[in-house]
């Protein structure tokens, strides 16, 4: 099953970022990439806040703009299963199972930033997708709350992207 790259990943694979080589690797042999629609939404917002002013910043801003557009690019939609899904796992986990204490900004933000989480891993699980992400603790947490809601299907596989 092939991976979605959770934002921990897709968020630093410009030329001179940490996961530069791992999109190199799938361009070079024509391997999709494959972003939960959630992930697009957080890089775009991240490039866009008021403190992301600044050249190198509109840059990336370019750079992205046309990763998203690229042939090999997925965007892997929030669709109505990943909605239902996501529904289902904020009900059960309304709060991050770090309890706040990894995450920056304000508990809303904090909140915000977990139904994020929780959109992209309903994203990749109704799509088909593992996910690959540095954020392995949280997304364990999900995968094991989706294997619990749906156990006669495959659970969401989990890779870490520093192993």
């Amino acid at each position: 099953m092939p991976d979605a790259w959770d934002t921990s990943i897709a968020s630093r694979i410009a030329a001179d970022e940490r996961h530069a080589s791992l999109l190199a690797t799938h361009l070079r042999e024509g391997i999709p990439v494959a972003l939960p629609a959630p992930t697009v939404q957080e890089i775009v917002r991240g490039l866009r806040a008021p403190a992301a002013d600044g050249a190198r910043t509109r840059l990336k801003r370019r750079w992205f703009a046309g990763l998203f557009r690229h042939p090999l690019t997925i965007v892997v939609p929030f669709d109505r299963s990943a909605a239902e899904l996501t529904g289902h796992l904020l009900a059960r986990l309304p709060h991050p199972p770090t309890h706040n204490h990894r995450r920056h900004g304000t508990r809303a933000q904090q909140r915000a930033a977990w139904a994020l989480d929780v959109q992209i891993a309903a994203c990749a699980f109704a799509g088909g997708y593992g996910l690959l992400t540095e954020n392995v603790h949280d997304f364990a947490v999900l995968r094991d709350a989706i294997a619990e809601l749906l156990p006669e299907v495959p659970p969401l596989a989990v890779t870490d992207a520093r192993a």
